[in-house]
């Protein structure tokens, strides 16, 4: 039966929300004044994953693009993928790139966050993300992972379990048919290379990487057949910060959707702030990884697609309304 081997985050949202309640903006945040059309703060804090999916933000800040808002960001680099959810709870992040998955469930798990999405990141492209075994693995289809330990990045209910549960049904298999270790995305290397784990879910560049140095290939493209186009991660705040920070999140939005159209047309720019911002990529990685395919839209009939996926395994319930959680880009954005 699956079930995490580490399952720390609902703790750290109870410490967490308990200190939101007495910090009235993030640790990382200036204050500005509030008039004028400026952003109500000077200063905000990013939380940022170690992937392709941080490019509109790397690119955002180096062209300038939050410069020219009025923001000077702070990035920070998640341990794990659901830990940015502790920060955006505690008001020690201001915004957050999250996987639209985890980003709902938590919403119905812990509403008092009150989790908003503000910009679109990417969808899914071929190659992106992929379920990898070791090299002379005897598993050769994804029905032979059944009973098998799976590393995901993150416990509970998240993307690349969702992903790897749509392709099971196909096979009769569903989220009771294996167990989960959860470990950050480079931590999964040397174990699937010993043995200890059956198999791993990995994005970009950590596919490559496993490709590289452990000779590990995928088992399956996790964004085939009925995963095609759809919807992997977007750029989160919390309903209390825009409420006191409209301006601020308006700034944000403008900045991120030039870094996203910039991410999005120059591939080129792209690979080139991997080697920067990634301290184990190389050049020679960088040139042949596959990249994601990055929105420059926020489309609310989009990201319905993720909840009607989720619906139907039981991890949000009926008729759930992702519109409630979107704010509108900014018009001219």
């Amino acid at each position: 039966m699956r079930g995490p081997r580490i399952h720390k985050l609902s703790v750290f949202l109870v410490v967490a929300l308990a200190a939101g309640g007495l910090a009235a903006c993030s640790a990382g945040s200036a204050a500005t004044s509030s008039s004028g059309n400026g952003p109500e703060l000077s200063t905000i804090t990013v939380d940022l994953r170690a992937t392709v999916d941080s490019a509109p933000a790397w690119i955002a800040q180096e062209k300038g693009f939050f410069k020219q808002e009025g923001l000077t960001v702070n990035f920070h680099y998640a341990s794990g993928t659901s830990a940015e959810y502790v920060g955006l709870a505690s008001h020690t992040v201001d915004f957050a790139v999250a996987d639209y998955v985890s980003m709902l469930a938590e919403e119905v798990k812990n509403p008092q966050i009150g989790l908003r999405i503000v910009a679109d990141d990417e969808q899914a492209s071929p190659d992106t993300t992929a379920i990898m075994v070791p090299s002379g693995s005897h598993i050769t289809s994804v029905a032979q992972l059944k009973g098998k330990v799976i590393a995901f990045s993150s416990p509970g209910v998240a993307f690349g379990e969702l992903a790897l549960d749509e392709q099971l049904k196909g096979y009769g298999l569903g989220p009771s048919s294996y167990t989960v270790d959860a470990m950050g995305f480079p931590d999964m290397v040397e174990p699937l290379a010993r043995g200890e784990i059956a198999a791993a879910f990995s994005v970009q560049p950590y596919i490559t990487l496993m490709e590289s140095k452990i000779g590990a290939h995928q088992l399956i493209d996790l964004m085939s057949g009925p995963m095609v186009d759809f919807p992997v991660l977007g750029w989160s705040t919390t309903a209390s910060f825009a409420q006191k920070y409209p301006k601020t999140v308006a700034a944000f939005q403008r900045a991120i959707e030039k870094g996203q159209q910039l991410a999005a047309s120059d591939p080129s720019l792209d690979r080139q702030l991997l080697v920067a911002n990634i301290k184990t990529m190389s050049p020679k990685i960088a040139n042949v990884i596959a990249l994601n395919t990055y929105d420059t839209t926020l489309s609310e009939t989009r990201l319905q697609r993720v909840a009607t996926v989720m619906e139907q395994f039981g991890a949000l319930p009926k008729n759930f309304n992702v519109g409630q959680m979107i704010i509108p880009l900014p018009s001219g954005s």
